[in-house]
């Protein structure tokens, strides 16, 4: 049992958007890479890594994931404390289909058997159609927006055109 005051504490560092993800599933790492070009400036980068998830560990600002890719062949693991700094975010690519929460299985795979981990359908299916619909209401807010900059109101798909109106000529 934590002191209340640490608790606090741990809580105000941790991150709301820690994501919805477990073993299996393939996820985006967004990573920030901080880089000394030599001068006194220090520029700073994000680099992505993409891969399934083995396993999520720990809980509270101590959580951490392993993603694992392949690249030319060789494999390539990557543990990332979730909570800290240099991780900007965790973008979920693709439910996958575990039936297990430590996926160590798949370091032993070669070839194609590699992706062994199933896709899971029904989740991908609903998170797609989340999405499209989402997309459809930022494209209409979107055109919205251009419209009234524009002062130009757009037509009406369902309404036929004035029968007054002289054909172009």
């Amino acid at each position: 049992m934590k002191n209340a005051i640490i608790q606090e504490i741990e809580n105000r560092q941790k991150k709301t958007d820690a994501g919805k993800f477990r073993a299996g599933d393939t996820v985006k790492v967004h990573q920030r890479i901080a880089e000394d070009t030599g001068k006194k400036e220090k520029k700073e980068r994000i680099q992505i890594f993409e891969g399934v998830v083995l396993r999520r560990q720990g809980g509270g600002l101590n959580e951490t994931v392993t993603v694992r890719k392949v690249v030319d062949g060789v494999g390539v693991e990557k543990t990332f404390p979730i909570h800290t700094k240099t991780v900007a975010k965790i973008e979920l690519v693709k439910y996958g289909k575990a039936r297990r929460a430590r996926l160590y299985y798949l370091r032993g795979l070669v070839g194609s058997r590699i992706t062994r981990v199933k896709e899971d359908l029904q989740k991908n299916i609903a998170e797609a159609a989340a999405k499209s619909k989402l997309r459809k209401e930022q494209d209409k807010a979107r055109t919205a927006a251009r419209a009234a900059e524009s002062k130009i109101v757009p037509p009406a798909a369902d309404t036929p055109p004035a029968a007054d109106a002289a054909p172009p000529a």
